[in-house]
Protein backbone atom coordinates (compact mmCIF):
# COMPACT_ATOMS: atom_id res chain seq x y z
CA UNK A 1 0.00 0.00 0.00
CA UNK A 2 1.05 3.25 -1.03
CA UNK A 3 1.52 6.83 1.06
CA UNK A 4 -0.93 8.16 -1.01
CA UNK A 5 -3.92 5.25 -0.32
CA UNK A 6 -3.37 6.00 3.58
CA UNK A 7 -3.90 10.09 2.97
CA UNK A 8 -7.35 9.01 2.08
CA UNK A 9 -7.74 7.06 4.42
CA UNK A 10 -7.30 9.39 6.99
CA UNK A 11 -8.65 13.17 6.16
CA UNK A 12 -6.91 15.96 7.64
CA UNK A 13 -8.39 18.17 10.53
CA UNK A 14 -7.42 22.12 10.96
CA UNK A 15 -5.38 22.85 13.49
CA UNK A 16 -7.10 23.32 16.84
CA UNK A 17 -7.35 27.11 18.00
CA UNK A 18 -7.77 28.56 20.77
CA UNK A 19 -10.89 30.83 19.46
CA UNK A 20 -12.54 28.05 18.12
CA UNK A 21 -12.01 25.52 21.43
CA UNK A 22 -16.34 26.77 22.56
CA UNK A 23 -17.62 25.06 19.28
CA UNK A 24 -15.26 22.24 18.83
CA UNK A 25 -17.08 21.07 22.87
CA UNK A 26 -20.33 21.92 21.05
CA UNK A 27 -19.97 19.80 18.93
CA UNK A 28 -18.87 16.55 21.50
CA UNK A 29 -15.29 17.41 21.77
CA UNK A 30 -14.04 17.73 25.19
CA UNK A 31 -10.59 19.00 26.49
CA UNK A 32 -7.81 17.40 28.25
CA UNK A 33 -4.51 19.03 30.30
CA UNK A 34 -1.21 16.90 29.95
CA UNK A 35 1.66 18.02 32.25
CA UNK A 36 5.25 18.70 30.91
CA UNK A 37 8.60 19.95 32.53
CA UNK A 38 9.01 23.31 30.85
CA UNK A 39 12.73 22.48 29.41
CA UNK A 40 13.80 26.06 29.85
CA UNK A 41 12.93 26.33 34.14
CA UNK A 42 12.27 22.28 34.85
CA UNK A 43 8.45 23.87 36.21
CA UNK A 44 5.26 21.97 35.58
CA UNK A 45 2.94 23.46 32.35
CA UNK A 46 -0.47 22.02 31.43
CA UNK A 47 -0.60 21.60 27.72
CA UNK A 48 -4.31 22.02 26.31
CA UNK A 49 -5.35 18.75 24.56
CA UNK A 50 -8.94 18.52 22.22
CA UNK A 51 -10.00 15.19 22.24
CA UNK A 52 -12.16 14.41 19.40
CA UNK A 53 -15.24 11.98 19.42
CA UNK A 54 -13.75 9.09 17.90
CA UNK A 55 -10.78 9.75 20.85
CA UNK A 56 -8.16 11.28 18.94
CA UNK A 57 -6.15 13.75 20.29
CA UNK A 58 -4.25 17.07 18.91
CA UNK A 59 -2.96 19.90 20.84
CA UNK A 60 -4.89 23.61 20.90
CA UNK A 61 -2.81 26.08 19.49
CA UNK A 62 -3.27 30.05 20.30
CA UNK A 63 -4.15 32.11 17.91
CA UNK A 64 -1.43 34.70 18.85
CA UNK A 65 1.65 33.09 18.71
CA UNK A 66 0.78 29.74 17.53
CA UNK A 67 2.19 27.71 20.26
CA UNK A 68 0.57 25.28 22.19
CA UNK A 69 -1.92 26.86 24.93
CA UNK A 70 -0.57 25.89 28.17
CA UNK A 71 -0.79 26.90 31.63
CA UNK A 72 1.47 27.83 34.51
CA UNK A 73 -0.89 27.23 37.00
CA UNK A 74 -3.44 24.64 38.48
CA UNK A 75 -5.71 27.85 39.37
CA UNK A 76 -5.67 29.43 35.46
CA UNK A 77 -6.10 25.84 34.19
CA UNK A 78 -9.79 25.35 35.97
CA UNK A 79 -10.50 29.06 35.87
CA UNK A 80 -10.02 28.79 31.72
CA UNK A 81 -11.71 25.15 32.00
CA UNK A 82 -15.14 26.28 33.70
CA UNK A 83 -15.18 29.28 31.35
CA UNK A 84 -14.93 26.63 28.40
CA UNK A 85 -17.24 24.32 29.77
CA UNK A 86 -20.04 25.52 32.15
CA UNK A 87 -21.83 22.53 32.65
CA UNK A 88 -19.04 20.46 33.96
CA UNK A 89 -18.24 20.59 37.82
CA UNK A 90 -15.17 18.00 37.73
CA UNK A 91 -11.93 18.48 36.27
CA UNK A 92 -9.23 15.96 37.02
CA UNK A 93 -6.12 18.19 37.00
CA UNK A 94 -3.36 15.27 36.16
CA UNK A 95 0.56 15.43 38.15
CA UNK A 96 3.24 15.01 35.76
CA UNK A 97 5.30 11.75 36.96
CA UNK A 98 8.09 12.20 38.73
CA UNK A 99 11.66 11.37 37.32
Amino acid sequence: MDQSSEAVRQPKRALLLGNKVRQFIKRGGRLRYEPHKDPANGKTVWVVMGVFPDETEEPVFTTSSGEHKHFRSADAMIQYHSQMCPDEDVLIVPIPASH
